[in-house]
This record gives structure tokens, sequence and C-alpha cells, in this order.
């Protein structure tokens, strides 16, 4: 035992030892009497001590084994990680229809244009709430820098469904996402046309990315952005 609990037994356990030395010089008889009952007490105790350390000391932690899917948040939208454990004893495959693929293209145009527009009010209709909170800080960080980052004219190129899998009532669906859009970063500091406004990107023409979304819904409900990773 530890802490006050041990500290007890510690001098209770002094006193049984120690202190019937004492009385046995004040009492020959009464001590034999008193010494025995002691060691047996002492004896009691040493075996249940014994039986903690080799039953609760030694037991081994229970092992809780699962599915790691990970996903790095990174690229245009913000630079973060990402990681979900999933259990696998409940994990299963599902298909996903046409109309899954449909809102996963309608919920790439609507959330880079959102991001584009600093609109957390629609973000925090299309993404789970760990993800707001990844956007939330960079636009944060970017206000803080005086720049952003503008996604316009977002459209599909092609898309593929990686893997699409259930734990328990929730869904979960991974889709490698192509897209062109002009994609630029401009200084909030200055107007356009003067140097220094345009920081990064092109506001004329339009260029390709690639990414990896992963989507959750609960119920079949509605598809949230849950995570993404980008493609090298």
């Amino acid at each position: 035992m530890a802490g006050i609990a041990g500290g007890l037994a510690g001098s209770w356990i002094g006193h049984m030892l120690f202190g019937a030395t004492d009385s046995s010089a004040a009492d020959g008889t009464a001590a034999g009497s008193s010494n025995f009952i002691n060691i047996l007490l002492l004896m009691l105790l040493a075996g249940g001590a014994l039986y903690y350390f080799l039953k609760v000391r030694r037991t081994p932690a229970p092992v809780l084994s699962g599915l790691t899917r990970r996903s790095t948040v990174d690229g245009p939208l913000l630079a973060e990680s990402h990681a979900a454990v999933l259990p696998m004893a409940t994990a299963k495959d599902i298909e996903i229809t046409t109309a899954d693929k449909t809102a996963f293209q309608q919920q790439l145009i609507e959330i880079q244009t959102a991001w584009g527009k600093q609109d957390l009010t629609t973000l925090r209709r299309l993404v789970t709430p760990e993800m707001l909170a990844y956007f939330s800080t960079a636009l944060a960080e970017h206000a803080s820098q005086e720049i952003q980052n503008h996604v316009e004219d977002v459209v599909l190129v092609r898309a593929e469904v990686r893997e699409a899998w259930t734990e328990d009532s929730t869904q979960y669906a991974t889709a490698g996402l192509r897209w062109s859009a002009r994609d630029y970063t401009v200084s909030l500091s200055k107007q356009p046309g003067e140097p220094g406004y345009l920081i990064e990107g092109n506001d004329k023409a339009a260029t390709e990315s690639s990414e990896v979304w992963t989507f959750m819904r609960h119920q079949n409900g509605k598809w949230l952005l849950s995570a993404i990773q980008q493609v090298d």
C-alpha cells in the first residue's frame, strides 16, 4: 500500500514488533500471549501483501487492439494532422452509391468556396467539430498575418472512392479528389495591384490540386468532412 494507508499500516506493524518488547518487560505472561497473536496477525498481513503483489500488481493491463486510420490535414485549406482510431471488431465495408458520390462532389465545392470566403457558418454545416476547430485556428492565424487564401471557380476533375466502412451506426468513406480552381493568397494590408498584394498562387488562371478526403455520417444522415490528406 502507498500514501496515508501505507503509513498507517507501517506504524501498526512497528507497534506489534517493538511495542510487544516493552510490554513483555512489564508482564511476561501477557507478553507471551500478545506476541503469539501479533505474530499470527503479521503472518496474515504478509500473506495478504503477497497475494496483492502476485494477483493484482502482476496482472497485465488489458490489450485494446483496433484499426487505426490516420489522415494528415495538409494543403490549401490548412496544415494540421488528424487521427481517428476505429475499432476493428465492428468495422464492415459498405457500398457507396451514385448519390453519395454526388454529395462528395458538392461537399468539395461548398467547403472550398466557404474556406475562400472565411465563412465559418457554412463550414459548420459541412464538417465535423474537430475539422471546424482546425479551420477556425487556420483562419485565425491568417487574420493575425493579414493574409487570405482564395479558392474560386472550383471544378471537380476526377473522383475515386478508395474505401468505405461502417463503425456501429457511423459510416465513413475515403475519396481521392482532383479539382481545378483559382487558388491564391493575398495580403489584406495592401490593395490589388500594389507590390506584395499577391503572395502566392495565380488569381487569373486555374490550377489543379489533389487531396484525399474522408467523410463520415451518422445513421445514414448527411455526409460531413472529417479529414483531409494532401497527395504528393
